[in-house]
Protein backbone atom coordinates (compact mmCIF):
# COMPACT_ATOMS: atom_id res chain seq x y z
CA UNK A 1 0.00 0.00 0.00
CA UNK A 2 1.31 3.60 -0.59
CA UNK A 3 3.46 4.53 2.10
CA UNK A 4 5.71 8.06 3.32
CA UNK A 5 9.03 7.88 2.41
CA UNK A 6 10.31 6.92 5.76
CA UNK A 7 8.27 3.49 5.41
CA UNK A 8 9.35 2.79 2.36
CA UNK A 9 12.62 2.99 3.06
CA UNK A 10 12.11 1.23 6.18
CA UNK A 11 10.87 -1.81 4.24
CA UNK A 12 13.47 -1.26 1.44
CA UNK A 13 16.25 -1.52 4.28
CA UNK A 14 14.82 -4.78 5.76
CA UNK A 15 14.24 -6.29 2.49
CA UNK A 16 18.19 -5.97 1.86
CA UNK A 17 18.37 -7.99 4.79
CA UNK A 18 17.08 -11.21 3.19
CA UNK A 19 18.32 -9.90 -0.47
CA UNK A 20 16.42 -7.72 -2.93
CA UNK A 21 15.05 -11.11 -4.77
CA UNK A 22 14.79 -13.61 -2.42
CA UNK A 23 15.43 -17.11 -3.88
CA UNK A 24 12.21 -18.87 -3.07
CA UNK A 25 11.53 -22.10 -4.92
CA UNK A 26 13.84 -21.96 -8.03
CA UNK A 27 13.38 -25.48 -8.60
CA UNK A 28 9.88 -25.08 -9.72
CA UNK A 29 9.82 -22.45 -11.52
CA UNK A 30 11.72 -23.88 -14.52
CA UNK A 31 9.96 -23.83 -17.25
CA UNK A 32 9.47 -26.48 -20.23
CA UNK A 33 11.95 -25.26 -22.91
CA UNK A 34 10.10 -27.00 -25.43
CA UNK A 35 6.60 -26.37 -24.81
CA UNK A 36 6.56 -23.19 -27.22
CA UNK A 37 7.40 -25.66 -29.93
CA UNK A 38 4.38 -27.87 -30.27
CA UNK A 39 1.28 -26.10 -31.25
CA UNK A 40 -1.49 -25.81 -28.50
CA UNK A 41 -5.27 -25.74 -29.70
CA UNK A 42 -7.93 -24.42 -27.92
CA UNK A 43 -11.21 -26.23 -29.52
CA UNK A 44 -14.47 -24.78 -29.34
CA UNK A 45 -14.19 -22.27 -27.16
CA UNK A 46 -15.95 -18.69 -27.27
CA UNK A 47 -12.80 -16.19 -27.32
CA UNK A 48 -13.26 -12.87 -25.25
CA UNK A 49 -10.79 -11.14 -27.40
CA UNK A 50 -10.75 -8.25 -25.69
CA UNK A 51 -10.39 -5.68 -28.57
CA UNK A 52 -14.40 -4.76 -28.25
CA UNK A 53 -16.87 -5.86 -26.04
CA UNK A 54 -17.88 -8.79 -27.82
CA UNK A 55 -17.66 -13.06 -27.53
CA UNK A 56 -16.55 -14.98 -30.61
CA UNK A 57 -18.90 -18.52 -30.31
CA UNK A 58 -17.40 -21.97 -30.89
CA UNK A 59 -13.87 -20.84 -31.80
CA UNK A 60 -10.70 -22.40 -32.40
CA UNK A 61 -7.60 -20.60 -30.84
CA UNK A 62 -3.99 -22.11 -32.31
CA UNK A 63 -1.10 -21.18 -30.46
CA UNK A 64 2.99 -21.99 -31.52
CA UNK A 65 6.41 -20.29 -30.46
CA UNK A 66 4.84 -18.26 -27.88
CA UNK A 67 2.35 -16.20 -30.20
CA UNK A 68 -0.82 -16.78 -31.26
CA UNK A 69 -0.93 -18.36 -34.80
CA UNK A 70 -4.85 -18.92 -35.59
CA UNK A 71 -8.36 -17.67 -34.49
CA UNK A 72 -11.40 -18.55 -36.41
CA UNK A 73 -14.43 -20.34 -36.20
CA UNK A 74 -13.95 -24.32 -35.43
CA UNK A 75 -15.18 -25.28 -38.42
CA UNK A 76 -13.16 -23.29 -40.85
CA UNK A 77 -9.79 -23.85 -39.09
CA UNK A 78 -7.68 -26.91 -39.25
CA UNK A 79 -5.99 -27.99 -36.28
CA UNK A 80 -1.69 -28.96 -36.91
CA UNK A 81 -1.52 -32.66 -36.33
CA UNK A 82 0.90 -32.31 -33.65
CA UNK A 83 -1.01 -29.55 -31.48
CA UNK A 84 -2.45 -30.29 -27.66
CA UNK A 85 -5.60 -30.26 -27.86
CA UNK A 86 -7.73 -28.49 -25.36
CA UNK A 87 -11.72 -29.04 -25.24
CA UNK A 88 -13.11 -25.14 -24.82
CA UNK A 89 -16.53 -26.23 -25.42
CA UNK A 90 -18.73 -24.24 -23.00
CA UNK A 91 -15.58 -22.32 -21.45
CA UNK A 92 -13.76 -19.20 -22.51
CA UNK A 93 -10.44 -18.30 -23.70
CA UNK A 94 -9.14 -14.30 -22.53
CA UNK A 95 -6.09 -12.86 -22.11
CA UNK A 96 -4.31 -12.80 -19.71
CA UNK A 97 -4.20 -10.02 -17.03
CA UNK A 98 -1.42 -7.49 -16.44
CA UNK A 99 -0.66 -5.92 -12.88
CA UNK A 100 1.03 -2.55 -13.71
CA UNK A 101 2.15 -1.97 -10.08
CA UNK A 102 4.04 -4.26 -8.38
CA UNK A 103 6.95 -4.97 -5.80
CA UNK A 104 8.41 -8.01 -6.62
CA UNK A 105 9.95 -8.94 -3.79
CA UNK A 106 10.89 -13.27 -4.08
CA UNK A 107 10.34 -15.01 -7.15
CA UNK A 108 8.24 -17.39 -5.10
CA UNK A 109 5.66 -15.02 -5.67
CA UNK A 110 5.96 -15.33 -10.23
CA UNK A 111 3.92 -18.63 -9.35
CA UNK A 112 1.17 -16.73 -7.24
CA UNK A 113 0.38 -14.24 -10.31
CA UNK A 114 0.39 -17.16 -12.97
CA UNK A 115 -2.14 -18.75 -10.39
CA UNK A 116 -4.26 -16.10 -10.60
CA UNK A 117 -4.37 -15.22 -14.34
CA UNK A 118 -1.75 -12.94 -14.34
CA UNK A 119 0.95 -12.96 -17.31
CA UNK A 120 2.41 -9.47 -17.34
CA UNK A 121 3.95 -7.08 -14.29
CA UNK A 122 5.45 -3.61 -14.31
CA UNK A 123 7.88 -3.33 -11.57
CA UNK A 124 7.42 -0.47 -10.08
CA UNK A 125 10.66 0.29 -8.06
CA UNK A 126 13.54 -1.94 -9.73
CA UNK A 127 16.50 -3.06 -9.30
CA UNK A 128 19.59 -4.84 -10.98
CA UNK A 129 18.34 -8.02 -9.78
CA UNK A 130 14.84 -7.37 -11.62
CA UNK A 131 16.02 -6.66 -14.52
CA UNK A 132 17.94 -10.11 -14.67
CA UNK A 133 14.68 -11.83 -13.97
CA UNK A 134 12.89 -10.04 -16.02
CA UNK A 135 15.60 -10.85 -19.30
CA UNK A 136 15.29 -14.97 -17.68
CA UNK A 137 11.27 -14.50 -18.11
CA UNK A 138 11.68 -13.13 -21.46
CA UNK A 139 14.13 -16.00 -22.56
CA UNK A 140 11.81 -18.67 -20.99
CA UNK A 141 14.43 -19.89 -18.43
CA UNK A 142 12.18 -18.96 -15.71
CA UNK A 143 8.33 -19.72 -15.26
CA UNK A 144 6.54 -16.64 -14.60
CA UNK A 145 4.72 -13.27 -15.96
CA UNK A 146 6.61 -11.25 -18.49
CA UNK A 147 8.61 -8.66 -16.32
CA UNK A 148 8.99 -5.21 -17.59
CA UNK A 149 10.73 -2.73 -14.60
CA UNK A 150 11.17 0.93 -13.61
CA UNK A 151 14.25 2.82 -12.29
CA UNK A 152 14.80 2.82 -8.42
CA UNK A 153 13.26 5.39 -6.86
CA UNK A 154 13.58 8.70 -7.63
CA UNK A 155 13.23 11.37 -5.13
CA UNK A 156 14.77 14.88 -3.28
CA UNK A 157 16.68 14.30 0.11
CA UNK A 158 19.87 12.46 0.62
CA UNK A 159 19.92 8.67 -0.78
CA UNK A 160 18.79 6.08 1.29
CA UNK A 161 17.96 1.79 0.81
CA UNK A 162 17.58 1.67 -3.25
CA UNK A 163 16.80 5.44 -3.91
CA UNK A 164 18.01 7.55 -6.43
CA UNK A 165 18.94 11.18 -4.56
CA UNK A 166 17.59 13.84 -7.38
CA UNK A 167 18.31 17.59 -5.66
CA UNK A 168 19.68 19.20 -8.77
CA UNK A 169 18.75 20.04 -12.46
CA UNK A 170 22.15 17.93 -13.04
CA UNK A 171 21.75 14.89 -10.52
CA UNK A 172 18.27 14.51 -12.21
CA UNK A 173 19.79 14.55 -15.35
CA UNK A 174 22.66 12.60 -15.19
CA UNK A 175 20.61 10.09 -13.44
CA UNK A 176 18.09 9.99 -16.33
CA UNK A 177 20.70 9.00 -18.67
CA UNK A 178 22.23 6.09 -15.91
CA UNK A 179 19.09 4.61 -15.29
CA UNK A 180 18.48 4.67 -19.07
CA UNK A 181 21.67 3.18 -19.52
CA UNK A 182 21.24 0.27 -17.41
CA UNK A 183 18.54 -0.69 -19.13
CA UNK A 184 15.43 0.05 -16.93
CA UNK A 185 12.23 0.34 -19.01
CA UNK A 186 10.39 4.01 -17.12
CA UNK A 187 11.90 6.55 -14.63
CA UNK A 188 9.76 6.21 -11.29
CA UNK A 189 9.35 9.70 -9.53
CA UNK A 190 8.43 10.05 -5.83
CA UNK A 191 6.93 12.38 -3.24
CA UNK A 192 9.82 14.99 -2.95
CA UNK A 193 11.23 16.00 -6.42
CA UNK A 194 11.32 20.07 -6.26
CA UNK A 195 9.64 21.67 -8.96
CA UNK A 196 12.63 22.50 -11.46
CA UNK A 197 14.49 19.15 -10.98
CA UNK A 198 11.23 18.09 -12.27
CA UNK A 199 11.00 19.71 -14.79
CA UNK A 200 14.60 19.05 -15.70
CA UNK A 201 14.02 15.02 -15.45
CA UNK A 202 11.02 14.97 -17.76
CA UNK A 203 13.08 16.88 -20.12
CA UNK A 204 15.84 14.63 -20.32
CA UNK A 205 13.18 11.82 -19.76
CA UNK A 206 11.33 12.89 -23.17
CA UNK A 207 14.93 13.87 -25.12
CA UNK A 208 16.06 10.49 -24.25
CA UNK A 209 12.67 8.67 -24.56
CA UNK A 210 12.02 6.53 -21.80
CA UNK A 211 8.89 7.08 -19.61
CA UNK A 212 8.53 9.25 -16.63
CA UNK A 213 6.31 7.04 -14.25
CA UNK A 214 5.01 7.23 -10.81
CA UNK A 215 3.67 9.54 -7.95
CA UNK A 216 2.85 13.26 -7.99
CA UNK A 217 5.97 15.15 -6.30
CA UNK A 218 4.18 17.01 -3.57
CA UNK A 219 5.57 20.03 -4.49
CA UNK A 220 4.85 20.00 -7.83
CA UNK A 221 1.46 19.29 -7.69
CA UNK A 222 -0.95 17.44 -10.32
CA UNK A 223 -1.93 19.72 -12.62
CA UNK A 224 2.11 20.17 -13.53
CA UNK A 225 2.38 17.09 -13.90
CA UNK A 226 -0.05 16.68 -16.40
CA UNK A 227 0.91 19.67 -18.46
CA UNK A 228 4.35 17.67 -18.32
CA UNK A 229 2.49 14.74 -19.61
CA UNK A 230 4.15 11.91 -17.23
CA UNK A 231 3.35 9.12 -18.58
CA UNK A 232 1.72 7.11 -15.85
CA UNK A 233 0.34 8.61 -12.21
CA UNK A 234 0.41 5.46 -9.75
CA UNK A 235 -2.44 6.10 -6.92
CA UNK A 236 -5.24 7.42 -7.87
CA UNK A 237 -4.79 8.42 -4.12
CA UNK A 238 -2.36 11.06 -5.71
CA UNK A 239 -4.85 13.26 -7.26
CA UNK A 240 -7.06 13.28 -3.52
CA UNK A 241 -3.54 15.02 -2.12
CA UNK A 242 -2.84 16.92 -4.38
CA UNK A 243 -6.00 19.14 -4.49
CA UNK A 244 -6.67 18.52 -0.58
CA UNK A 245 -9.38 16.34 -0.88
CA UNK A 246 -11.68 18.83 -3.75
CA UNK A 247 -14.48 16.55 -5.00
CA UNK A 248 -15.29 19.26 -6.96
CA UNK A 249 -12.39 19.48 -9.15
CA UNK A 250 -12.52 15.62 -10.57
CA UNK A 251 -14.22 17.08 -13.17
CA UNK A 252 -11.51 19.18 -14.80
CA UNK A 253 -8.89 17.11 -13.56
CA UNK A 254 -10.16 14.19 -15.66
CA UNK A 255 -10.34 16.27 -18.87
CA UNK A 256 -6.66 17.23 -17.92
CA UNK A 257 -5.29 13.70 -17.77
CA UNK A 258 -7.35 12.77 -20.78
CA UNK A 259 -5.48 15.88 -22.42
CA UNK A 260 -2.38 15.29 -21.28
CA UNK A 261 -2.30 11.51 -22.22
CA UNK A 262 -1.70 10.50 -18.81
CA UNK A 263 -2.88 6.77 -18.33
CA UNK A 264 -3.75 6.31 -14.44
CA UNK A 265 -3.50 3.00 -12.52
CA UNK A 266 -6.52 4.07 -9.79
CA UNK A 267 -4.65 1.01 -7.00
CA UNK A 268 -8.35 0.70 -4.98
CA UNK A 269 -7.16 -2.33 -3.71
CA UNK A 270 -4.48 -0.64 -1.47
CA UNK A 271 -6.31 1.97 0.05
CA UNK A 272 -9.36 -0.89 1.63
CA UNK A 273 -6.86 -3.32 2.45
CA UNK A 274 -5.22 -0.24 4.31
CA UNK A 275 -8.12 -0.20 5.90
CA UNK A 276 -9.05 -3.26 6.28
CA UNK A 277 -5.66 -3.75 8.16
CA UNK A 278 -6.21 -0.58 10.74
CA UNK A 279 -9.70 -2.68 11.33
CA UNK A 280 -8.59 -6.31 11.66
CA UNK A 281 -4.81 -6.77 11.32
CA UNK A 282 -4.39 -10.56 11.91
CA UNK A 283 -7.53 -10.94 10.01
CA UNK A 284 -6.00 -9.67 6.82
CA UNK A 285 -2.80 -12.28 7.98
CA UNK A 286 -4.61 -15.46 8.12
CA UNK A 287 -5.76 -14.98 4.49
CA UNK A 288 -5.24 -18.72 3.27
CA UNK A 289 -2.91 -16.73 0.24
CA UNK A 290 -0.18 -15.84 3.43
CA UNK A 291 0.94 -19.56 2.90
CA UNK A 292 2.33 -18.97 -0.30
CA UNK A 293 4.75 -15.66 0.78
CA UNK A 294 7.89 -16.54 2.00
CA UNK A 295 8.66 -16.43 5.41
CA UNK A 296 11.03 -13.09 5.05
CA UNK A 297 8.22 -11.14 3.32
CA UNK A 298 5.72 -11.85 5.88
CA UNK A 299 8.12 -10.80 8.48
CA UNK A 300 8.13 -7.99 6.61
CA UNK A 301 4.73 -6.82 6.69
CA UNK A 302 4.81 -7.44 10.28
CA UNK A 303 7.48 -4.28 10.09
CA UNK A 304 5.57 -1.77 7.64
CA UNK A 305 1.88 -2.59 7.63
CA UNK A 306 -0.04 0.93 8.66
CA UNK A 307 -1.07 -0.10 12.27
CA UNK A 308 2.71 1.07 13.11
CA UNK A 309 2.76 4.52 11.76
CA UNK A 310 3.38 6.88 14.43
CA UNK A 311 0.34 9.02 12.51
CA UNK A 312 -1.99 6.12 12.13
CA UNK A 313 -5.00 8.05 13.50
CA UNK A 314 -5.05 10.47 11.15
CA UNK A 315 -3.67 8.01 8.59
CA UNK A 316 -7.36 5.99 9.14
CA UNK A 317 -8.67 8.87 8.80
CA UNK A 318 -7.32 10.06 5.46
CA UNK A 319 -7.27 7.06 4.04
CA UNK A 320 -12.00 6.57 4.54
CA UNK A 321 -11.77 10.05 2.39
CA UNK A 322 -9.67 8.77 0.14
CA UNK A 323 -11.87 5.93 -0.84
CA UNK A 324 -14.73 7.32 -2.27
CA UNK A 325 -12.80 10.29 -3.31
CA UNK A 326 -10.71 7.68 -5.89
CA UNK A 327 -13.53 6.04 -6.51
CA UNK A 328 -15.31 9.27 -7.92
CA UNK A 329 -12.20 10.07 -9.53
CA UNK A 330 -12.25 6.14 -11.19
CA UNK A 331 -15.04 6.81 -12.68
CA UNK A 332 -14.97 9.75 -14.00
CA UNK A 333 -11.59 9.26 -15.62
CA UNK A 334 -12.87 6.15 -17.71
CA UNK A 335 -15.86 8.30 -18.72
CA UNK A 336 -13.70 11.09 -19.79
CA UNK A 337 -11.53 7.71 -21.86
CA UNK A 338 -8.13 8.02 -20.06
CA UNK A 339 -6.75 5.13 -20.25
CA UNK A 340 -7.36 3.10 -17.17
CA UNK A 341 -3.92 0.10 -16.57
CA UNK A 342 -4.74 -2.25 -13.33
CA UNK A 343 -2.17 -2.38 -10.76
CA UNK A 344 -2.60 -3.17 -6.93
CA UNK A 345 0.73 -2.09 -5.40
CA UNK A 346 1.07 -5.78 -4.44
CA UNK A 347 3.32 -7.35 -2.40
CA UNK A 348 2.86 -4.18 -0.19
CA UNK A 349 1.86 -5.19 3.59
CA UNK A 350 -1.41 -6.62 3.30
CA UNK A 351 -1.72 -7.03 -0.65
CA UNK A 352 -1.05 -10.56 -1.67
CA UNK A 353 0.65 -11.03 -5.44
CA UNK A 354 -2.13 -12.19 -7.97
CA UNK A 355 -5.39 -12.22 -5.46
CA UNK A 356 -4.85 -8.32 -5.45
CA UNK A 357 -5.08 -7.74 -8.95
CA UNK A 358 -8.37 -10.05 -8.80
CA UNK A 359 -9.39 -7.62 -5.95
CA UNK A 360 -8.76 -4.31 -7.96
CA UNK A 361 -10.57 -5.96 -10.86
CA UNK A 362 -14.05 -5.79 -8.60
CA UNK A 363 -13.02 -2.70 -6.84
CA UNK A 364 -13.16 -1.48 -10.32
CA UNK A 365 -16.46 -2.71 -10.86
CA UNK A 366 -17.68 -1.53 -7.77
CA UNK A 367 -16.44 1.97 -8.99
CA UNK A 368 -18.80 1.74 -11.51
CA UNK A 369 -16.83 0.34 -14.27
CA UNK A 370 -18.43 -2.12 -16.72
CA UNK A 371 -17.17 -6.20 -16.40
CA UNK A 372 -15.54 -5.11 -19.97
CA UNK A 373 -14.15 -1.76 -19.04
CA UNK A 374 -12.52 -3.07 -15.70
CA UNK A 375 -11.11 -5.90 -17.76
CA UNK A 376 -9.65 -3.72 -20.46
CA UNK A 377 -7.63 -2.05 -17.74
CA UNK A 378 -5.57 -5.53 -17.22
CA UNK A 379 -5.35 -6.46 -20.74
CA UNK A 380 -6.01 -3.90 -23.91
CA UNK A 381 -4.49 -0.69 -22.26
CA UNK A 382 -2.08 -2.42 -20.66
CA UNK A 383 -0.49 -3.63 -23.81
CA UNK A 384 -1.31 -0.42 -25.40
CA UNK A 385 1.10 1.87 -22.87
CA UNK A 386 3.45 -0.71 -23.26
CA UNK A 387 3.18 -0.49 -27.11
CA UNK A 388 3.55 3.15 -26.71
CA UNK A 389 5.36 3.75 -24.59
CA UNK A 390 7.96 0.87 -24.22
CA UNK A 391 8.62 -1.35 -27.12
CA UNK A 392 6.68 -0.44 -29.87
CA UNK A 393 6.77 -4.33 -31.08
CA UNK A 394 4.94 -5.50 -27.87
CA UNK A 395 1.95 -7.68 -28.90
CA UNK A 396 -0.54 -8.79 -25.67
CA UNK A 397 -3.48 -7.78 -24.11
CA UNK A 398 -6.17 -8.88 -27.05
CA UNK A 399 -6.85 -12.28 -28.55
CA UNK A 400 -5.56 -11.99 -32.14
CA UNK A 401 -3.27 -13.64 -34.50
CA UNK A 402 0.38 -12.71 -33.82
CA UNK A 403 -0.28 -11.63 -29.97
CA UNK A 404 1.64 -12.56 -27.04
CA UNK A 405 0.16 -16.13 -26.18
CA UNK A 406 -0.89 -15.14 -22.70
CA UNK A 407 -4.29 -16.64 -22.55
CA UNK A 408 -7.02 -17.58 -19.70
CA UNK A 409 -9.16 -20.74 -19.86
CA UNK A 410 -12.37 -19.70 -17.56
CA UNK A 411 -15.37 -21.25 -17.36
CA UNK A 412 -17.35 -18.59 -17.54
CA UNK A 413 -18.08 -15.36 -19.04
CA UNK A 414 -15.88 -12.84 -17.74
CA UNK A 415 -18.09 -9.88 -19.70
CA UNK A 416 -21.09 -10.87 -17.15
CA UNK A 417 -18.59 -11.49 -14.19
CA UNK A 418 -15.92 -10.26 -13.61
CA UNK A 419 -14.88 -12.46 -10.84
CA UNK A 420 -14.31 -15.43 -13.69
CA UNK A 421 -11.07 -14.21 -14.27
CA UNK A 422 -10.33 -15.68 -11.43
CA UNK A 423 -11.94 -19.10 -11.99
CA UNK A 424 -8.75 -19.81 -14.38
CA UNK A 425 -8.86 -23.50 -15.59
CA UNK A 426 -5.57 -22.76 -16.80
CA UNK A 427 -3.14 -20.41 -17.87
CA UNK A 428 -0.66 -20.15 -20.85
CA UNK A 429 2.13 -17.66 -20.65
CA UNK A 430 4.38 -17.04 -23.69
CA UNK A 431 2.58 -20.11 -25.21
CA UNK A 432 3.28 -22.65 -22.34
CA UNK A 433 0.37 -24.43 -21.31
CA UNK A 434 -0.17 -24.82 -17.52
CA UNK A 435 -3.16 -26.30 -16.17
CA UNK A 436 -4.77 -25.13 -12.45
CA UNK A 437 -3.79 -28.54 -11.15
CA UNK A 438 -0.28 -28.04 -12.35
CA UNK A 439 0.14 -24.57 -10.83
CA UNK A 440 -1.53 -25.68 -7.70
CA UNK A 441 0.87 -28.24 -6.99
CA UNK A 442 3.65 -26.29 -7.60
CA UNK A 443 2.42 -23.33 -5.02
CA UNK A 444 1.53 -26.63 -2.56
CA UNK A 445 5.50 -27.43 -2.84
CA UNK A 446 6.59 -23.46 -2.57
CA UNK A 447 4.28 -23.33 0.72
CA UNK A 448 5.89 -26.90 1.97
CA UNK A 449 9.52 -25.40 1.52
CA UNK A 450 8.80 -22.18 3.36
CA UNK A 451 6.91 -24.11 6.60
CA UNK A 452 10.17 -25.71 7.12
CA UNK A 453 12.02 -22.75 7.45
Amino acid sequence: MKTSRAWTLLSASLLSLAGVLLPGCVRELQPNPTASERAVAFIGVNVVPMDSERVLEDHTVIVRNGLITSVGPSASITVPADAERIDGKGRYVMPGLADFHVHLHSEEQLLSYLAHGVTSLFELDGSLEHLALGARLKANERLGPTLYTSSPLLDGGPPGGKVVSVTTPEQARVAVVKQKNAGYQALKVYDNINPEVYATLVAMARQQRIPVVGHVPRTVGVETVLRSRQALISHGEEYFHSVSRDESRIPALARATKEAGTSVVPDLVHIDTALRMLKDLEGVFADPEARYLSPEVLRNWRYSNPTRRVDVAAYGEREQAAYPFVQHLTLALQKEGVRLVLGSNASDAGLFPGRSTQLELAELVKAGLSPYEALSAGTRNAGAFITEHVDPAARFGTVAVGQRADLLLLPGNPLVDVSQADRALGVMVRGQWLPRERLQKMREKSAETFSKR
